[in-house]
C-alpha cells in the first residue's frame, strides 16, 4: 500500500533543535575573610595609636560583606530573567521556522501530486510519461512532516511545538488506486471525489497505455470524451454501485486489482468505487473515503489506523467534461490519440460535401479539402486563417493538394470574391489545369533577378492599393466593404517558398509584411515548401494559424509544423495523407483530395459569365510592341493611355510615345513618353544589337506623326553630305533659317571616327553647339552611342534624356546611370530603362536614308589659267588629258616654272598647270603671281589645301576615295567639286572670263 503522505524529502531537510532551557542562578557564599580583614587591621590600627575611632573600620567590613551577598543575588536573578526571554525569543524564530519549512514542504509536495482543482483549470498540462500510475489525492489534510526537531520539551508549549512540527496541515493525502479506492457518502458529494481520483488517473495515464472501464450512466458519460481507449496495459476499473444502471464491469470479480507497492510493474488494475453506503463497497479496498459535506471527510485505512480528517478533492461535472475534451485536443497533437475510423486511400474533390456558402460574402472561404475520421475536412481562411503553412516531401502529394484546394475555392466563389495569384518554383505545371479560370490572376514561374524587383514592387502597390479603397469606404477590414465595392479576396499561393527565398531574400520581407497585414487587407498566403522548418521566417510562421504537413522525412520537420511527429510516420506509398491543425491546436490526420475532371470543369462552367478577376501582378513587358497596340497594351494594365491618342502640330510641347512602361509600384503599364521641351534633347545608350536604330526610328515616327515627315531629319549619308548638313542646320540656327523638329544622329560615338581630326573635331563641336543652341527654335537631336564614355563630358552632358537599352554588363549599366536591379542577360532587342522603370520600345519603320545631293562639276575654261595642286601629279596630269587638256608639269626649279607661264600666254584652251606641294612651294613666285587671278584647284588633302590657299578656315570635307576636289575662283573661299575635271573650249577666254567664274560659283 502507498504512503498517505509524498516519500520525497522535503525541499529544506537541515534539523531544528530547541533552545536550551536557562539554569537556576548559583546561591553566593558569605565573604568571611572579606569582613574579618578590617576588623582585625581596625584593632591593630587602635592598638598602635590608641585612637577609638580607628575601630569604626571594624564595622565597615561586614556591612561591605552582607552588601556583596546581596547584590549577587540580584544580578542572579537578573541574568535569569534575561535567559528566559532570550529562551523565548528563539521559541519565536523556531515557530516561524517551522511554518517556512512546512510552508516549502507544502508546496513540493502539491507540486509533487497536483490537486484536481489545479488540473481542470489547466495550469497544469498533462503528465504522459507511462508506466503504473502514481498514487492520487483524495483529499488536503495532516500527514507527517519529514521536519525534524531536536531536544527535550521543558513545558507543555514546546510540546506543543514539537507536535505542530512533526504534523504537515493541508498537504495532499494520497491514496493507491491499484489498491482500490472507495467514496462513500451522499451522491453528489461521493461522485464528485470519484470524477477527481478519476482525472488524476487519466493526467497520468497515457492514452493508448491506459484502458478505462466506465459505468454505463449518464453520470460516467463526461469520461467517455477522454482519449484513452478500451485497451493498454494498464487498467483502471471505475464501479458505481449507486448510479441506478449496471456498470459495464459488473461481472468482474474483485480480485481483479491489487497492490501494486513496488512502482515498477506494469500491467496491473486500478480501481475506484462509488457508494452510498461502506456496504455496497466491494471488499479489499485499501482506502475508503467517507464525504460527509463538500468542505469535510476522513480517510479510513485497513490494520487498525484511525480515520483521518481531510478536505476531500472534488470536481464538478462541466469542469471534468471541459477538461476531457481539452485533453483530447492535446492527444490528438500529440499523435496518441485514439485511432478514429480508417481514411480511403483516394479522395474526389467533386465527391466530397461541401459547405453551403454564401457566394456574394467576403466573410467566409470555407471548402472541404479532403476526408478526415470525423467526414468531409473544411477548411477557411477567414476563420482559421489568414494564412497557411504546408510542407510536404517529394511524392507526398502537396502539389495536387494546393490544386485541389484552389479548385474547391473557384466552385465556391465568383472571381469577384476570390482570386489567385500563383507562384510556382517548379516550372508552373503543377497549376496547368487551373490557369484559364478566371480567378487566376497570373502563374509566375522561375522568376529572374529583374522579375523578383517586379514582384516586391507589384506586392507592395497591392498593398497600398487595398489599404487606399478601405480608407475610401471608411472599412475597418475587407469584411465591412459593401457589397457593391470591387475588392476580391487574394490568395497568394507560393510553392516551393524554400526555393524562392534562398534565390531572392528580399521576398522575404514583403511576404512578412503580408503574413503581418493580410488579415484585415483581405491577402492569404499558402505557403508551401518541403522543409518549413528554418526557412520561413517566426514572423510568418507566427500568423499562419492554418498548418497542414503531408508526409515528411524528419520528425523536427513535423514537430515545427503541426506540433507532433506523426506525418514523419506516414507511409511512402500514402500520397494525400497527412496531418493539419486549423489553428485550434487540434492535429487531425486527413486524406487530401484530388481535383478530377468533374471539379474542374465545375469551377469553369460555375465562373463562365464572371469577369476576370483584378490583377495585381501584371506579367512581363512583351518583346515587341507595335504602336497601334500601345493603347490598349495600357489600357489592358489598368493605365491611362491619353498620351497616345493622335494630336496634332499645336501640341508642341506634348511628349511623344516612344515605348510601353513597366510599372509594378503602380500596378499599370503607362507610355514611355519623352516630352523634348522638358526633357531636353534624347540620348540612346546600348550594345550592339540592343536596338538603338530601332529606338531612334520610334521616336522619329512619333515625331513625325504629328509634325510630318519633313520635320525629321537623318544625319546619315557620305560624309561630305554630312559635313554640309551639320554647318547648314547650324547656320539655321543661329541665322533664324527653317529647321526641321527632330535631327536624328545613329552611333554619334563612332559618326565622326574615321574623318582627319580636325574635321571630327569640328563636327563634334557643331553637334554640340547644335545641343546647346537648337532648342530654343524648336530644334531637338537624338543620338544614339554605344558607350556614353565614348563622348566627351560637354557633349554628354547636353543630353537631358536618356534612354537606356542593354548594356553588356550590370555595371556597364549602372555607369550610364541606369538601375542594377533591371538589368538582365537575355534582354530581347528594345528593352530599356526609361526614368527607372522598365520600357518595351515600339516597333517602328526603318527611318528612310537623306537623298544623296550629286556634287558641282568642275569645268575648266579654255583661256584660263589653272592651277592644280595634287598630292599625285602622274595621276592627275592624266585625268586632265584624258578631259582633253594638256597638262603642265612643273618641277622645283623658278626657270620651269617661268616658261610654262609664258608657254600659257595667248593659248585658247585652259592653261593646266599641275604640281605637288613641293613643287608649287618650289615655284613660290609663279604661285604668288597667279594666287589671285588662275583657278586654284586642289586634289589631295590639307598640305596640298595650304600651298596655294592661304584661307585658314577648314574647307568643306571631302569624301574618301578621291572623286571630289576643291577648286578657288579668283581668290573665292574654296568649294567642293567632283574630280575629274571636265573641258570646256572658249576662245573668247579674256571676255568671258568673269562669266565662267560666275559660273564656277557655288549657289549658296
Amino acid at each position: 500500500m502507498r504512503p498517505l503522505e509524498p516519500t520525497e524529502p522535503p525541499v529544506v531537510d537541515l534539523p531544528l533543535a530547541l533552545p536550551s532551557p536557562p539554569g537556576e542562578p548559583e546561591r553566593p557564599a558569605f565573604p568571611l575573610l572579606a569582613v574579618l580583614a578590617p576588623v582585625v587591621g581596625a584593632l591593630a590600627l587602635w592598638a598602635i595609636t590608641g585612637s577609638p575611632f580607628s575601630l569604626v573600620f571594624a564595622i565597615l567590613g561586614p556591612v561591605v560583606a552582607v552588601a556583596s551577598v546581596f547584590d549577587a543575588k540580584r544580578q542572579g536573578r537578573a541574568r535569569l530573567r534575561r535567559a528566559r526571554v532570550e529562551r523565548a525569543r528563539r521559541l519565536d524564530e523556531l515557530r516561524a521556522e517551522i511554518e517556512v519549512r512546512h510552508e516549502c514542504e507544502r508546496r513540493a509536495a502539491w507540486r509533487r501530486a497536483p490537486s484536481p482543482a489545479s488540473l481542470v483549470a489547466r495550469t497544469t498540462p498533462p503528465a504522459w510519461q507511462g508506466g503504473p500510475l502514481p498514487a492520487i489525492v483524495v483529499g488536503s489534510g495532516p500527514i507527517r512532516s519529514h521536519l525534524r526537531v531536536d531536544g527535550s520539551p521543558t513545558d507543555s508549549d514546546e510540546r506543543q511545538l514539537l507536535a505542530r512540527a512533526a504534523s504537515l496541515e493541508g498537504a495532499p493525502v494520497l491514496a493507491d488506486p491499484y489498491g482500490g479506492v472507495g467514496f462513500v457518502g451522499a451522491r453528489p458529494l461521493a461522485l464528485a471525489a470519484a470524477r477527481a481520483a478519476l482525472v488524476q488517473c487519466a493526467h497520468h495515464g497515457v492514452p493508448g497505455e491506459l484502458a478505462l472501464e466506465l459505468p454505463r450512466s449518464t453520470e460516467w458519460e463526461w469520461a467517455a470524451r477522454l482519449p484513452h481507449s478500451g485497451t493498454g496495459t494498464e487498467r483502471l476499473r471505475v464501479l458505481d454501485r449507486g448510479g441506478g444502471g449496471a456498470p459495464a464491469n459488473e461481472a468482474d470479480p474483485p480480485s481483479r486489482f491489487g497492490s501494486r507497492s513496488n512502482g515498477r510493474a506494469t500491467g496491473g488494475t486500478a480501481l475506484i468505487a462509488v457508494a452510498t453506503e461502506t456496504s455496497a463497497l466491494p471488499p479489499g479496498l485499501q482506502t475508503i473515503v467517507h464525504v460527509d459535506a463538500p468542505g469535510s471527510a476522513f480517510v479510513r485505512r485497513p490494520g487498525g489506523v484511525p480515520p483521518a480528517p481531510v478536505v476531500p478533492a472534488v470536481t464538478g461535472a462541466a469542469d471534468a467534461l471541459a477538461w476531457a475534451e481539452a485533453s483530447t485536443l492535446v492527444a490528438e497533437r500529440a499523435g496518441v490519440a485514439t485511432a478514429g475510423a480508417e481514411l480511403p486511400a483516394r479522395v474526389v474533390l467533386g465527391e466530397l460535401d461541401q459547405p453551403v456558402v454564401d457566394r456574394a460574402s467576403r466573410a467566409s472561404l470555407a471548402v472541404a479539402v479532403g476526408a478526415a475520421g470525423a467526414g468531409p475536412l473544411v477548411i477557411d481562411l477567414v476563420h482559421h486563417g489568414p494564412h497557411a503553412l504546408v510542407a510536404g516531401t517529394t511524392g507526398s502529394g502537396k502539389s495536387e493538394f494546393l490544386l485541389s484546394w484552389l479548385t474547391g475555392l473557384a466552385r465556391a466563389y465568383p472571381p469577384d470574391r476570390v482570386a489567385f495569384l500563383l507562384v510556382d518554383f517548379k516550372g508552373g505545371a503543377a497549376f496547368e489545369p487551373i490557369r484559364e479560370l478566371p480567378h487566376v490572376t497570373g502563374i509566375v514561374t522561375d522568376l529572374d533577378e529583374g522579375e523578383a524587383e517586379r514582384a516586391v514592387m507589384s506586392l507592395r502597390a497591392e498593398l497600398r492599393h487595398r489599404e487606399r479603397v478601405l480608407a475610401q469606404a471608411g472599412a475597418r477590414d475587407i469584411r465591412s466593404l459593401d457589397a457593391g465595392i470591387e475588392l476580391a479576396r487574394l490568395v497568394l499561393v507560393v510553392d516551393e517558398f524554400q526555393a524562392m527565398i534562398e534565390r531572392f531574400p528580399d521576398l522575404g520581407s514583403v511576404i512578412a509584411d503580408i503574413a503581418a497585414r493580410g488579415r484585415s487587407l483581405g491577402v492569404h498566403l499558402v505557403l508551401a515548401s518541403q522543409r518549413p522548418n528554418g526557412v520561413v521566417r517566426e514572423q510568418i510562421t507566427a500568423n499562419c494559424a492554418i498548418r497542414v504537413s503531408l508526409r515528411v522525412m524528419q520528425r523536427t520537420d513535423s514537430l515545427a509544423v503541426v506540433g507532433t511527429e506523426s506525418a514523419a510516420e506516414i507511409a511512402p506509398d500514402t500520397p494525400g495523407r497527412g496531418i493539419v491543425d486549423r489553428g485550434d491546436g487540434r492535429a487531425i490526420t486527413f486524406q487530401s483530395a484530388v481535383a478530377d475532371v468533374a471539379a474542374l470543369t465545375g469551377a469553369r462552367v460555375a465562373n463562365a459569365a464572371g469577369a476576370r478577376a483584378r490583377r495585381p501582378w501584371l506579367d512581363p513587358l512583351p518583346s515587341r510592341v507595335g504602336r497601334d497596340r500601345l493603347v490598349s497594351l495600357v489600357r489592358s494594365a489598368g493605365g491611362a493611355a491619353d498620351a497616345a491618342a493622335p494630336r496634332t502640330a499645336a501640341a508642341d510641347t506634348d511628349g511623344f510615345a516612344i515605348g510601353l512602361a513597366d510599372e509594378p509600384h503602380h500596378q499599370r503599364r503607362s507610355l514611355a513618353t519623352w516630352t523634348p521641351a522638358a526633357d531636353g534633347h534624347l540620348l540612346v545608350l546600348g550594345a550592339p544589337g540592343s536596338g538603338r536604330t530601332g529606338a531612334l526610328a520610334a521616336a522619329a515616327g512619333a515625331v513625325a506623326a504629328v509634325h510630318g515627315t519633313a520635320s525629321v531629319l537623318l544625319l546619315d549619308g557620305a560624309r561630305s553630305a554630312v559635313w554640309d548638313t551639320l554647318h547648314g542646320l547650324l547656320a539655321a540656327v543661329r541665322g533664324g533659317g527653317d529647321c526641321p523638329r527632330l535631327v536624328v544622329i545613329d552611333d554619334l560615338d563612332v559618326r565622326f571616327r574615321s574623318w582627319p581630326d580636325d574635321y571630327r573635331l569640328a563636327a563634334l563641336d557643331a553637334v554640340e553647339a547644335l545641343l546647346r543652341e537648337g532648342r530654343a527654335r524648336g530644334l531637338w537631336v537624338a543620338a544614339a552611342v554605344s558607350q556614353g564614355h565614348g563622348l566627351g563630358s560637354g557633349l554628354r552632358d547636353a543630353f537631358g534624356a536618356r534612354l537606356l537599352l542593354h548594356h553588356a554588363t550590370r555595371s556597364d549599366l549602372v555607369q550610364s546611370g541606369g538601375v542594377g536591379g533591371l538589368w538582365r542577360a537575355d534582354e530581347p532587342p528594345g528593352s530599356a530603362q526609361w526614368r527607372g522603370l522598365r520600357v518595351q520600345v515600339v516597333e517602328a519603320e526603318p527611318m528612310p536614308q537623306p537623298e544623296a545631293g550629286g556634287e558641282r562639276p568642275l569645268v575648266l575654261q579654255g583661256g584660263g589659267v589653272h592651277a592644280v595642286v595634287a598630292a599625285g601629279t602622274s595621276a592627275a596630269a592624266a585625268a586632265i588629258r584624258s578631259a582633253g587638256a594638256v597638262p603642265i608639269l612643273i618641277a622645283s626649279g623658278a626657270d620651269v616654272a617661268g616658261r610654262a607661264v609664258s608657254a600659257a600666254a595667248g593659248h585658247p584652251g585652259p592653261t593646266v598647270i599641275v604640281g605637288d606641294a613641293d613643287a608649287w612651294a618650289a615655284n613660290w613666285a609663279m604661285a604668288a603671281r597667279i594666287r589671285e587671278e588662275a583657278v586654284i584647284v586642289v586634289h589631295g588633302g590639307a598640305p596640298e589645301y595650304r600651298a596655294l590657299i592661304r584661307d585658314r578656315a577648314l574647307p568643306p570635307l571631302l569624301d574618301e576615295g578621291g572623286g571630289q576636289c576643291w577648286a578657288s575662283f579668283g581668290g573665292a573661299p574654296a568649294r567642293r567639286y567632283d574630280w575629274p575635271p571636265t573641258i570646256q573650249p572658249n576662245p573668247a577666254w579674256e571676255a568671258e572670263r568673269g562669266t565662267e567664274s560666275e559660273s564656277n560659283v557655288p549657289e549658296n
